[in-house]
């Protein structure tokens, strides 16, 4: 009977170096922020109701392929039937956003923003 592997054998190559890729991604922004001198400012100025739109999808790619469970080692069979990949594509990032908004819309007429005052 062969002993367990150890932890780090059970990992996957991004979990293994997750700290060199967070290394990687904090020194390619300060480089970029040198090479680019006005970056920082046009970033700055990327804003919907007072929230950075570049830190908000940063964080969105960040934080959702850790909250959705994304497995990586098995995206090439994801994805290798595209008609499936196009059909969940379509339902989740365009008939559900659409459907919240209309149902939203529905049963929310009134927003404190529109109400006379």
């Amino acid at each position: 009977m062969s002993a367990p592997a150890p932890p780090p054998a059970k990992l996957s190559f991004i979990d293994r170096y997750l700290a060199v890729w967070i290394l990687a991604a904090m020194a390619a922004g300060l480089g970029l922020g040198r090479l680019v001198p006005g970056l920082g400012d046009a970033l700055a100025r990327v804003t919907i109701s007072g929230v950075s739109l570049p830190i908000a999808l940063g964080l969105l790619v960040m934080m959702y392929p850790v909250l959705a469970k994304v497995r990586y080692d098995r995206l090439e069979t994801v994805t290798r039937d595209r008609r499936l990949l196009l059909t969940s594509l379509v339902l989740n990032w365009v008939l559900g956003p659409a459907l919240m908004f209309a149902l939203a819309w529905l049963f929310l007429p009134t927003s404190p923003t529109t109400a006379p005052g």
